[in-house]
């Protein structure tokens, strides 16, 4: 054979060893990436069924730190108002100082992967300008390398999830890039629908605890005014009964004390009612329902109501009657069971822009601070109420008292979205 020949056969075999290998190579890339995206979807499947946040938070950094072979990590989720990153989860390298830990979104690496909503690969964290030491100095742990992705949902950014120090002192690849922001982005989404099963199950805890606190308050004042009125009349209808064998003439005379009773305790029972579904509020508007609930109060306690309207007139959306309503409900509520008030003074109107309510009573008023303090304890859904419902305005609720000078209970919501078109 000649040695050109030769040559030539030397080259083909030298060709097809690279070829050979760059197809070993090829496969076992396949192969890694099939096993990760199959790692992937059962993490998915996974995360999926868990629905309560701190342990979701937990299986997404145990799951991230296992799936690009890392040695620590930590989730941090925003806080849009504050403009903030909270270590929520940390795991390895004792971290968990960390953990409540707030920094600013220009600070660091992970501050830069959510500002810009771009994984980053870096496998050598001190050549790169980003890289905020002192957390890592603060908890003596030293990082060398840092893989992070942005947690990203409906085009919504949630947090970071950061994996640092490759196993056995290797270098993050592509590879693990591209499988922890797949990995972040199904966690986002897991992590969201966590956050709404959580958001729901605690409005139907508030609504089963408004409910019961409804029916307490309706036991209470039937107990306290149609119970005891008609307890009064039976008793009354007993001693006519026994007047008319003895006494007839007496008769008529204790009958007609009994009209003021029965008249008492139908207006009771009718204040109840409005109460609990004023009519009046959902055919004609708040201004008529102010008016009639003013009307209706003045009739069955003892206080004295002031309504004044200044510079508003028509209907609002219906949301926005029903929680204005309510405010002044719960607001009134709380001066007859607690201020010892003569007065109650009532005003909607206009100013600028915004719609202003308040509720202010010449009671003992009370101290804000000390209440607020221990608001838990108390069971009180009162305030509550007063502040969710002001929220759903758009609007800011606040509450002004000192002791024995009364309370005044202001709230302010934009007009605008409030009026009906």
């Amino acid at each position: 054979m000649k040695a050109e020949e030769t040559q030539n056969l030397q080259n083909l075999v030298e060709n097809l060893a690279r070829e050979n290998e760059q197809l070993r190579r090829g496969y076992m890339s396949l192969s890694q990436r099939l096993i990760g995206l199959r790692m992937l979807q059962h993490i998915a499947q996974d995360l999926a069924t868990e629905l309560d946040v701190d342990r979701l938070l937990r299986r997404i950094l145990h799951s991230a730190i296992n799936a690009v072979d890392g040695s620590a990590g930590a989730v941090l989720l925003l806080d849009p108002a504050q403009q903030e990153l909270i270590f929520a989860v940390v795991e390895g390298g004792g971290g968990q100082a960390l953990r409540g830990q707030r920094m600013g979104m220009d600070r660091g690496i992970a501050g830069w992967v959510v500002s810009n909503r771009q994984s980053l690969i870096i496998n050598d964290v001190d050549q790169d300008e980003r890289h905020d030491d002192a957390i890592s100095t603060a908890v003596d742990f030293a990082v060398h390398s840092m893989i992070c992705a942005p947690l990203v949902t409906k085009g919504e950014v949630l947090g970071a999830v950061q994996v640092l120090n490759k196993a056995h002192g290797g270098r993050f690849d592509e590879d693990d890039l591209d499988l922890l922001t797949t990995f972040a982005a199904q966690s986002a989404t897991a992590l969201e629908n966590a956050r709404l099963y959580q958001d729901l199950k605690r409005e139907r805890d508030r609504l089963i605890a408004v409910e019961e606190d409804i029916r307490r308050r309706l036991a209470r004042d039937l107990h306290d005014g149609p119970a005891q009125l008609l307890t009064a009349i039976i008793i009354s209808i007993e001693f006519v009964q026994r007047l008319m064998a003895r006494e007839p003439d007496r008769v008529a005379e204790e009958l007609d004390n009994l009209v003021p009773l029965a008249q008492k305790a139908l207006r009771q029972v009718r204040t109840l009612l409005f109460d609990l579904r004023p009519v009046v509020l959902e055919t004609q508007g708040l201004v008529p329902a102010l008016e009639s609930y003013v009307r209706r109060q003045q009739e069955t306690n003892g206080l004295t109501y002031h309504l004044e309207i200044r510079d508003f007139a028509g209907r609002l959306v219906p949301q926005a009657e029903r929680a204005i309503f309510g405010i002044v409900q719960e607001a009134v509520g709380n001066v007859r069971k607690h201020a010892q008030a003569q007065n109650v003074w009532i005003s909607l109107e206009k100013r600028g822009d915004d719609l202003w309510v308040e509720i202010r009573d010449d009671g003992r008023g009370f101290d804000v601070g000390a209440v607020s303090a221990r608001y838990d304890e108390s069971g009180s859904l009162g305030m509550l109420n007063m502040q969710e419902r002001a929220d759903v305005l758009g609007g800011r609720l606040t509450v002004h008292s000192r002791p024995g000078q009364g309370t005044t209970i202001s709230l302010s919501a934009p007009l605008a979205p409030l009026s009906a078109q």
